[in-house]
C-alpha cells in the first residue's frame, strides 16, 4: 500500500515537472522567436536610417557642391568675356576646396573616375590661365570650361540615379520592417488565443474531474 502511494506521488511529481518543463520550453521558444523577429526588424529599421543619412551626406550635399562649382565656372566664363582676371585665383581656390569636400564623400566608381578627369582638366585650365591672354588662349580656356561643365552634368546625373536607388533601398527596408511588425502582432495574437484555449481546456477538465 505504501509502495503504491509512493509510486503514485512520484508519478505525479514527474508529471508536474514534465508539465513545468514543457511550459518553460514553450515560453522559451516564444521568447526566442519574438526576440529574433525584433532583431530582424531593428536591423531593417537601422538600415533604412543609414540609407536616409547616406542620401543626405553623399547625395544632397554633393549636389550642392556640384552646383557651387558650376557657379564658380560660370564666373570664370564671365571673367573671360569681360577680360577681368583679378578674382581668378580666389575662384580657383573655392573650386579646389569644393573638390576636396566632394572627395570626402562616398564615391561610386563612375564618380571617382569622372571627378579624377575633372581635377586633371581643371589643373590644365589653371595652367592656361597663367599664360598671356591671347584670343586663341581665351577660346581654349572656354572649351576647357565647357568640358568641365560637362563633367559636372554627368556627376549630377549620377546623384539623381544614386539617390533614387538609395530611396528605393530604404523603402524596401521600411516595408520589410513593417511586415515583420505585423507578423509579430499576428504571432502574439495567436499565442494569446492558444493560451486562452489551454486555460479554458484545463478549467473544463478540472470541472469534469
Amino acid at each position: 500500500m505504501i509502495l503504491s502511494v509512493l509510486t503514485f506521488i512520484t508519478f505525479k511529481i514527474f508529471e508536474f515537472m514534465a508539465r513545468r518543463i514543457h511550459t518553460f520550453l514553450a515560453l522559451l521558444v516564444v521568447f526566442l522567436m519574438v526576440l529574433a523577429t525584433n532583431r530582424i526588424d531593428q536591423h531593417h529599421f537601422e538600415k533604412a536610417q543609414e540609407t536616409v543619412s547616406e542620401v543626405f551626406k553623399d547625395r544632397v550635399l554633393v549636389q550642392g557642391y556640384i552646383f557651387s562649382i558650376a557657379e564658380a565656372l560660370h564666373e570664370k566664363e564671365l571673367m573671360l568675356v569681360q577680360q577681368t582676371y583679378n578674382q581668378s585665383k580666389t575662384t580657383n581656390t573655392a573650386i579646389e576646396d569644393l573638390i576636396a569636400d566632394f572627395e570626402t564623400t562616398k564615391l561610386t566608381r563612375s564618380e571617382a573616375e569622372i571627378l579624377s578627369q575633372f581635377k586633371s582638366d581643371f589643373v590644365a585650365l589653371q595652367k592656361l590661365e597663367t599664360r598671356s591672354v591671347q584670343p586663341e588662349m581665351v577660346a581654349q580656356q572656354q572649351r576647357q570650361i565647357t568640358d568641365l561643365k560637362e563633367y559636372l552634368n554627368k556627376l549630377s546625373e549620377i546623384q539623381i540615379t544614386e539617390s533614387r536607388n538609395l530611396t528605393t533601398s530604404a523603402q524596401k527596408s521600411l516595408d520589410m520592417s513593417n511586415m515583420i511588425a505585423n507578423f509579430e502582432i499576428f504571432f502574439l495574437i495567436c499565442i494569446g488565443i492558444a493560451l486562452q484555449i489551454i486555460v479554458f481546456y484545463k478549467a473544463k477538465k478540472s470541472v469534469k474531474a
